[in-house]
């Protein structure tokens, strides 16, 4: 294997590895934090029989968390794919 490509592979597993760790570390600051509260936001839906309130029990998940998750499955993609290549290059040889 190349200088080149062996450098572009050990870039490939720092880059998987810190976006694994920087997710996990930003999912347990967002489930770690209480959320926000949020005092006089109201809204009315004219044509409907609900009222949305602030606070109200849903699967929104604070933006810290949202992309805490998102680093955490690029950098998992990351780490299949380098594992992939890894495991095909050596049925090669």
């Amino acid at each position: 294997m190349n200088t080149a490509r062996r450098r572009g592979e050990i870039i490939g597993w720092v880059v998987s590895a810190v976006a694994l760790i920087a997710g996990f570390v930003l999912i347990l600051i967002g489930i770690a934090t209480p959320p926000s509260a949020s005092f006089g936001w109201f809204a009315y839906a004219p044509l409907s029989n609900f009222a949305y309130v602030a606070g109200a029990p849903g699967l929104a998940i604070p933006p810290v968390t949202a992309v805490g998750f998102t680093l955490f499955v690029i950098g998992l993609a990351g780490v299949a794919f380098l594992t992939g290549i890894r495991v095909g290059a050596r049925r090669r040889a």
